[in-house]
């Protein structure tokens, strides 16, 4: 079984850097899928993102694959056929609500207008200077000081434009939700009616990184459970 990591487009790929070692040293192929914002003039962001999904799917021969999503990807997900894969795993991620942008499934509506004065006040870009107070979340300092380095500015109709679903999504059952902060506690419901399996643990947003080790035996159990 191969995992493909996907990464929230607000943030980067040292999402990921504690959880590759820990799913390898379990004994599973890691993928991961490295988003820009750096779309074409005037295209959408999620369809630029899919490429880039669609792009490392390709670069995985003959093998089957769990595609797993963390935070704002989740929505990506569900412009993908599920017939490509053998599971989907959220991590504490947006379950896909047809048409519906990200800022629509806030549950803060004044979160949303300080996110976009903000933007107004920088160019319509989320500047990283306020993406790094993600970092405070991050325990190790050696994992933590590359992943603020890394983060770039985001535009702000990464958040602000509508998301499609896919026909066929959720066709496949074969789902796991794992639901770590209260800020996602309307998408695990999302997941349950949809049929997902949903598992609450308090934790870090970014427990992939606090806690690489636990969250990888969690996942090796989901991949062996549908080998």
């Amino acid at each position: 079984m191969h995992f493909i990591l996907i990464h929230s487009p607000l943030v980067t790929k040292e999402t990921w850097l504690a959880l590759i070692l820990s799913l390898e040293a379990v004994g599973f192929q890691v993928s991961v899928v490295v988003l820009d914002n750096n779309a074409p003039r005037e295209s959408s962001l999620f369809e630029h993102h899919i490429g880039q999904i669609e792009s490392t799917l390709g670069q995985i021969a003959d093998e089957k694959v769990i595609a797993v999503a963390h935070s704002g990807a989740g929505n990506l997900l569900s412009l993908l056929d599920p017939d490509q894969f053998e599971g989907h795993v959220f991590l504490d991620a947006i379950f896909p609500v047809a048409k519906a942008s990200r800022f629509e499934l806030f549950d803060d509506p004044i979160a949303v207008q300080d996110w976009q004065a903000v933007a107004n006040q920088h160019g319509g870009m989320l500047p990283k200077t306020m993406l790094a107070r993600f970092g405070e979340q991050i325990e190790n300092s050696a994992f933590r000081k590359p992943f603020v380095a890394a983060l770039v500015d985001v535009p702000i109709q990464l958040y602000e434009e509508a998301i499609p679903v896919h026909s066929n999504w959720p066709r496949s059952k074969r789902g796991l939700y794992l639901l770590w902060t209260e800020a996602y506690s309307a998408d695990a419901v999302r997941a349950d009616e949809a049929g997902f399996e949903v598992r609450r643990d308090t934790a870090s947003h970014f427990k992939m990184l606090n806690q690489p080790d636990e969250l990888a035996r969690e996942l090796a159990r989901f991949a062996r459970a549908h080998e």
